[in-house]
């Protein structure tokens, strides 16, 4: 799953991809992926402390982290 992040006026978007969660890779039936506030936060400051300029311009930029966000 990815998710997009965007800063109010800013010029470059970060995209957030998650790994694919163990029921799928069961082979299990798709169900949609729950994501806490908590959780959020953690991607923001993980895509920022690896790089992302919001107020930069540019093609958005990709950052893989783990299922709890890091």
């Amino acid at each position: 799953m990815t998710i997009a992040l965007l800063q109010r006026d800013a010029k470059r978007e970060a995209w957030v991809q998650f790994p694919p969660p163990r029921r799928l890779l069961k082979g299990l039936p798709r169900g949609r992926l729950q994501l806490d506030d908590a959780t959020i936060s953690r991607c923001v400051r993980a895509a920022l402390s690896a790089g992302w300029e919001p107020m930069s311009r540019g093609k958005p930029v990709v950052f893989t982290v783990d299922a709890e966000g890091n």
